[in-house]
């Protein structure tokens, strides 16, 4: 079975980290969001995979350069879903398609595979409960049958949305090419099998977070790290110091130092070679790789790899984009801070989005 994976086009709403970095890049326990899809199909029988790129491709193409199982694939013309299709040329056997920017389980993705294996359709389509359900496709339902799919009604007669996972038979690939606009909706494609009585669905059991902002970012990192750290795992080359204390579940990756009253409480994640402490708290965040972590406390947060945080810092329900230089006695609180940012000593912040490259000894931080 083969998947494509669509990463084409660049979300202003995830300002400022797009500036540097794809959605499907970005670090959700200290891995891209696309390696999670990739390595969770893999663990289900998965041996193929299409990522589709356009904005960034290179970093797609450096990302997965050792990876013999998957081809980065280049979408010239920025056409819809359907256009990431095309993109990969004839797909000859069943195929998973799973967007670059969600974050959903294993078991999810599995299950969909085991409904997909059990029926006759065309289609099968991993659907999720929405508290705000106008804002997606909404499903209407007969039994394991999809009876029709509404793209963003006014007024959904159900709360039972498309996540935009789906499992296809080839067949997609006729009715694709022969779409007619400008702009080619895969949805589109999904309604002639839902018409031909072909498509079903299966619910989402674990989760499923659509990453359309930062704080869908912060939300993907929770979740991930609730779900699958379930115990204290201490990689090999990984040195915690007989003073430091994990008091929950924790994940410290190769090569990560816990110094002397370093402390690690609820679920948290420590990346490769990073170094925490001493005497510094991380609480229910995850730190990426190559990080020096000496500050008082990181709660609630995520850091991208090769940042700073200097003694005396204190952050809350943040994300700083890689290699950031916080400096002593700044405390940082619900903020997203763009790559390369240096926040001189003694600030205050709180609410703000900082530009790539911001300086806070220039007055140079925001949008």
């Amino acid at each position: 079975m083969k998947a494509v994976i669509p990463c084409a086009v660049k979300k202003d709403s995830m300002f400022p980290f797009s500036e540097t970095k794809p959605t499907g890049l970005m670090p959700v326990m200290g891995k891209p969001l696309t390696r999670h899809i990739v390595e969770d199909l893999r663990a289900i029988g998965v041996d193929e995979f299409f990522i589709v790129a356009n904005h960034m491709k290179e970093d797609f193409e450096e990302e997965y350069a050792e990876d013999d199982d998957v081809q980065v694939v280049v979408q010239e013309e920025l056409n819809g879903t359907a256009g990431a299709l095309e993109a990969c040329g004839d797909i000859e056997e069943d195929f998973f398609v799973v967007n670059g920017d969600v974050a959903v389980s294993q078991r999810d993705l599995e299950n969909l595979r085991k409904k997909f294996e059990q029926t006759d359709s065309k289609a099968s389509v991993l659907a999720a409960g929405e508290d705000n359900p106008e804002k997606f496709g909404v499903l209407s339902i007969t039994n394991d049958q999809v009876n029709s799919l509404e793209e963003k009604p006014e007024n959904p007669d159900n709360v039972l949305v498309n996540t935009g996972i789906y499992a296809f038979r080839p067949e997609i690939m006729d009715v694709v090419k022969n779409l007619e606009g400008e702009e080619k909706a895969l949805t589109d494609a999904v309604r002639e099998f839902i018409d031909e009585d072909e498509a079903t669905f299966e619910l989402i059991e674990d989760y499923w977070i659509d990453v359309g902002g930062p704080k869908k970012l912060l939300k993907a990192d929770q979740v991930k790290r609730e779900y699958e750290i379930n115990d204290v795992e201490i990689r090999e080359g990984a040195d915690v110091h007989e003073e430091a204390s994990v008091l929950g579940n924790a994940i410290i990756d190769e090569g990560a130092v816990l110094k002397p009253g370093a402390v690690l409480e609820g679920d948290v994640y420590i990346g490769e070679n990073a170094r925490v402490g001493p005497n510094a708290h991380v609480k229910n965040s995850s730190v990426s790789a190559n990080n020096v972590v000496a500050c008082d406390s990181v709660i609630d947060s995520i850091v991208f790899e090769d940042g700073i945080m200097d003694s005396g810092v204190s952050v809350e329900s943040c994300i700083f984009a890689e290699e950031c230089d916080l400096r002593s006695g700044s405390v940082i609180r619900e903020s997203f801070i763009g790559a390369r940012s240096y926040i001189e000593m003694n600030n205050s912040i709180r609410g703000v989005k900082f530009v790539p490259d911001a300086r806070t000894d220039l007055s140079e931080i925001s949008k």
